[in-house]
């Protein structure tokens, strides 16, 4: 800005030269701010980001549903913004140079953070309309509507935008900033540097058994016995957990379990459990009733394999108001107990 008094304006252009006002009788001088630089425009780069990932301007053409001529447009523009050849064209499609590799490096870290900023700056609309995006598996659902009920009572308009899956999905949202928060099991599996998690409680492993089936009459089961019937275990789609510990017990136990399907959703575990293919060990909270016509079995040598349920979140985010209110009650409900030894 200029040293103008406010509402007056400079008769000068942009580039000349300093002028002279009359400010209440007394001149003064000043030299009025050169134009700022031509701004990129991030639909450019967008356009020659899927054309290096595509290699050609038709199929980019598909990807991004729009014709060819806008696309080959917005790329000269760029080759010539900077009097550089990004790409070399030949025959079989389009290679970018190594001017090309340098932009597609920056502009993807510029888009990416474009689309970040985007999202953040939703999540504080949202978070003033009162909505909170929060994932759970299913092995905090319960957790999750305590939470639901507890901060409606304190905060009528608030909504939530649930969202279930699995560990992987829901840490994938909250890295694209699509909720705001997530109850999962550890250990986390993507390497993200700025996602906090609180540890809410430790997972016990069960067996899950038909009610009126050959097991009714048990409360517990060993090793060895799990060891005789066909299983299903729980796994991830990537990263180290349960079922890798599961393993490893039966192996240091030296026994080898009839795995006959390993799934990363629990309700296809429980049917198959329901048509009598397999017993399913499932992690479970220490409190938590089975559904009708199953019942849920201890097995004291795997509780070495069980996850621990947390709560994870964007520490940045920690004071914003769609977050604060959901960290308050998880650090202050007394039905979640303290978990020794855990951080």
């Amino acid at each position: 800005m200029n040293n103008l008094p406010a509402g007056m304006h400079s008769p000068c252009g942009r580039h000349a030269p300093p002028c002279f006002l009359a400010v209440n009788g007394v001149q003064r001088s000043f030299t009025p701010l050169p134009d700022p630089p031509d701004m990129l425009k991030l639909k450019p780069l967008h356009y020659f980001k899927t054309v290096v990932e595509h290699g050609s301007i038709s199929a980019a053409s598909k990807v991004l549903y729009t014709a060819q001529p806008p696309i080959s447009k917005a790329l000269l523009q760029l080759e010539s913004h900077w009097d550089v050849r990004l790409f070399e064209r030949t025959p079989r499609g389009m290679t970018p140079t190594d001017a090309g590799r340098h932009l597609y490096q920056r502009a993807s870290d510029l888009l990416q953070l474009a689309d970040n900023i985007d999202s953040e700056m939703r999540t504080f609309s949202e978070g003033q309309r009162g909505v909170v995006r929060i994932g759970c598996v299913d092995m905090g659902i319960v957790l999750l509507t305590n939470a639901i009920v507890a901060l409606r009572s304190e905060r009528p308009d608030l909504q939530f935008s649930l969202h279930q899956g699995d560990p992987l999905y829901l840490e994938e949202l909250l890295e694209r900033r699509q909720i705001d928060a997530a109850l999962v099991h550890l250990p986390l599996t993507l390497n993200t540097c700025d996602v906090t998690s609180r540890v809410l409680q430790q997972l016990h492993v069960r067996v899950l058994c038909l009610a009126d089936g050959p097991l009714a009459g048990s409360s517990s089961l060993s090793l060895a016995e799990l060891a005789a019937h066909p299983l299903v275990l729980l796994r991830r789609q990537r990263g180290f957990g349960m079922y890798e510990r599961v393993l490893s017990c039966f192996n240091e136990a030296g026994l080898t379990p009839e795995v006959v399907a390993q799934a990363s959703d629990l309700p296809v575990m429980k049917q198959l459990v329901r048509q009598g293919v397999a017993l399913a060990l499932v992690p479970s909270l220490a409190d938590a009733l089975p559904e009708a016509g199953m019942l849920a079995l201890d097995v004291p040598q795997l509780d070495v394999a069980a996850d621990r349920l947390a709560l994870i979140y964007h520490q940045q985010h920690a004071e914003s108001a769609v977050l604060k209110p959901l960290l308050a009650f998880f650090s202050e409900d007394p039905s979640i107990p303290s978990v020794p030894g855990l951080p």
